[in-house]
């Protein structure tokens, strides 16, 4: 049997390749499926005909339209029902996290029955990232080279379950042989979600000597500086994280400790990134993008907190926020180099040459 998967654009996660009907695919040719994966991400003002061309071309009797936008596939749905009947609407994003509810949804659809039994944690194979064209997704690891997500926990009925390392590091081993990828990123959870798996995974992955590298997602306030040491040999080359107002303005001591924090992580030659949460009272915004501006962070982006969107235009508040951080890291340069005294009259000097131009 021939299937075909349609996924659509997400509202947030566009970057990443849709891992989560990539596992339903997997699946789904274990079952001797002949499955082929389009991905209306990579081309998403492209045309339905277009699509339709290419169903025709593959001949598939069911078809499966995934996204996590309802408008979008009940349009979708809308496009292709008349010629491919035998479809299923998919809500999922593309996380891969989501994995195995979609696949226990996926396999009541092929066998024909209202419940089918909820799939093992350990029963989901590697996702068919050969259906994919990797190379076309904007994630890349800080180098510059190709990464792919690779998820470490299930999201089940509200609640996290976190991989064993050993089989996540098996997932690491066969990308690295049979795909040649050398960059992974494990977008959700954060790391440290689980403070005991946490340090369980760091431990075997740094054990393992699988060659490839990782960027995570961690909490700041979870991270202590006894364990980046450890995150360096488990082959880490970025964290990211999100700052809050909360987490910068709630004492200097705090603050000193985030920023020791991350020049500790530095120095280890870990890549750094934050997403600067930017929330009411709007007059905050520019000291909070100050202060982290002040950091020593690699990079960072901003965030609205839906709260701010009301009334405001998003555009420009980031673009004020971005302006803000740029001159902040260039000021705390000039400190850092010639001394708060003389680094800060550079400053001012600048501020004025660049005013009188």
């Amino acid at each position: 049997m021939k299937v075909a998967i349609i996924a659509l654009p997400g509202t947030h996660d566009n970057h990443l390749p849709p891992l989560t009907v990539a596992y339903v695919a997997a699946m789904l040719e274990q079952r001797r499926a002949i499955v082929r994966i389009y991905d209306r991400a990579l081309d998403p003002q492209g045309s339905w005909e277009d699509i339709q061309r290419r169903l025709q071309t593959f001949q598939p009797q069911r078809v499966i339209v995934a996204g996590d936008d309802t408008n979008a596939i009940e349009q979708a749905v809308s496009q292709l029902h008349q010629t491919y009947p035998d479809m299923l609407p998919l809500f999922v994003r593309r996380t891969g996290s989501e994995a195995i509810a979609a696949v226990t949804s996926v396999f009541a659809w092929f066998d024909g029955t209202n419940h089918s039994a909820e799939v093992s944690a350990d029963e989901p194979v590697y996702p068919a990232r050969h259906l994919l064209s990797l190379e076309h997704y904007a994630l890349r690891a800080p180098g510059g080279e190709v990464q792919t997500p690779v998820v470490i926990g299930w999201r089940l009925h509200g609640r996290w379950y976190l991989r064993e390392p050993r089989q996540i590091a098996q997932e690491l081993r066969t990308l690295s042989e049979e795909l040649g990828i050398r960059h992974v990123l494990f977008y959700e959870p954060e790391l440290t979600l689980d403070t005991q798996w946490f340090a369980e995974f760091v431990d075997y992955l740094a054990c393992a000597n699988v060659p490839v590298k990782w960027q995570a997602a961690v909490s700041i306030v979870e991270l202590g500086e006894a364990q980046i040491q450890k995150l360096v040999r488990a082959g880490c080359e970025a964290l990211t994280f999100v700052l809050t107002a909360t987490s910068v303005f709630d004492s200097a001591n705090s603050r000193a400790q985030v920023r020791k924090l991350i020049a500790a992580i530095r120095e280890q030659g870990i890549y750094t990134h934050a997403t600067v949460l930017l929330e009411p009272p709007y007059e905050s915004i520019g000291r909070l993008v100050d202060v982290a501006a002040t950091l020593g962070l690699n990079d960072a982006s901003f965030q609205l907190m839906q709260t701010l969107r009301v009334g405001n235009n998003e555009q420009e508040i980031q673009s004020f926020a971005r302006q803000r951080y740029n001159e902040g890291r260039t000021r705390q340069r000039l400190i850092e180099r010639f001394g708060p005294a003389l680094g800060g009259l550079l400053w001012q000097l600048r501020v004025q040459h660049l005013a009188e131009e």
